[in-house]
């Protein structure tokens, strides 16, 4: 038994059967090996056991074997050659703005490259959206976009689902805000990204009143249709979530340069 074999049939007891209950044998089996994918365990470029083997080390059907290798490959985790057998792709061309691999990869090691991806992004698109959005907001925009706010202002600090709730729901709303038919498709798009961007830097962040201060610096920018403003409030706001990653890798992860916003303009 080779070493990429024998690393998943140590790992098959820890299989999560239970998981359960909602899961199929097939959704299970490309749970697990999706994250160990994304995990590393299976390096890029590496070949998958046999389909033979991978059936014995999950207990399951050629049948459920092969449904979740189709789910994995048209995730773009993994290809298959013919002779050549089942290869880990490489990460460039994993969809990670996948929901269920974004919800694969809450259950792992945070990868940072990939939050400082998401950052990077959106210094680039947030900002210009919200400088749209305080153009061309309507007031049932604004009316969104302040109940979002409202909610951060409420929910415990404590209460990290209620605080991510409410934190995507005023970006995705900003986002829609701008009445660009793209960005407003981003925010559908990105939802679940951001969901998993924010879990990571939102736990980190130590002064929750500097950031709450920075959603409602934005949203006043944006009301008041202060255009430069917003953008500029933005782009501040998201060098908030910049500086809690470092905060993360400083605890014990890999640390790299993370895009930071320019400061305000005086």
């Amino acid at each position: 038994m080779d070493a990429a074999t024998a690393a998943i049939d140590q790992g098959k007891q820890d299989l999560p059967a239970g998981d359960g209950a909602n899961l199929s044998l097939k959704d299970r089996i490309a749970r697990d090996l999706g994250q160990r994918i994304l995990a590393g365990t299976y390096a890029q470029h590496v070949v998958l056991p046999t389909e033979a083997e991978l059936c014995v080390i999950y207990g399951a059907s050629r049948t459920a074997l092969r449904d979740a290798l189709l789910t994995l490959s048209a995730k773009g985790l993994i290809e298959a050659r013919k002779r050549a057998g089942t290869r880990v792709r490489a990460s460039s061309e994993w969809n990670r703005l996948d929901a269920q691999v974004l919800e694969w990869m809450r259950d792992i090691e945070p990868d940072l490259d990939f939050v400082r991806g998401l950052i990077e992004a959106r210094l680039v698109i947030e900002p210009a959206a919200a400088r749209l959005a305080a153009r061309m907001a309507t007031s049932g925009d604004l009316a969104v976009i302040e109940a979002a706010y409202e909610a951060m202002r409420i929910a415990p600090e404590d209460d990290l689902a209620a605080c991510l709730d409410a934190d995507v729901r005023f970006h995705t709303a900003i986002l829609r805000a701008s009445r660009n038919p793209v960005f407003a498709n981003l925010g559908n798009m990105l939802a679940a990204a951001l969901s998993f961007s924010f879990r990571l830097t939102t736990s980190a962040t130590a002064n929750y009143q500097q950031t709450l201060s920075a959603h409602g610096d934005v949203l006043e920018a944006i009301r008041m249709r202060r255009v430069d403003d917003a953008h500029d409030q933005m782009k501040a706001l998201i060098g908030i979530a910049s500086n809690d990653l470092l905060a993360v890798a400083r605890k014990g992860h890999r640390q790299q340069p993370v895009p930071t916003a320019s400061p305000l303009r005086p």
